[in-house]
């Protein structure tokens, strides 16, 4: 049987791959937009990137972590995801602003 820290990091496996698929979607969606929306856009699109490259990094770092500390690194790490997807989210939004008729 897989341990809590096994789950973990199945799980969290599973939501990068499905979120760099939803993003991929989302900039094609972009590329779509009239050159000023993808100029409203881009400050959108940069904080997404940012903090999906943040999220991946603490991801990893809890990978990393030894037995003692994993749950606490798991912690900041999930805090970090949130972030993300409120930054996703304003993304989204911006994008569906800015979608032709």
């Amino acid at each position: 049987m897989e341990s809590s820290r096994e789950l973990y990091q199945h799980k969290v496996e599973a939501q990068l791959n499905e979120w760099t698929a939803k993003i991929d979607l989302m900039v094609a969606q972009t590329e779509k937009a009239t050159a000023q929306a993808k100029l409203e856009l881009k400050p959108h699109f940069e904080a997404v990137h940012t903090k999906f490259d943040s999220a991946k990094t603490a991801f990893h770092d809890v990978a990393k972590a030894t037995d003692d500390t994993w749950k606490e690194m798991a912690t900041k790490a999930d805090h970090v995801w949130s972030e993300f997807k409120a930054a996703t989210g304003g993304a989204y939004d911006a994008l569906k602003h800015h979608k032709p008729d």
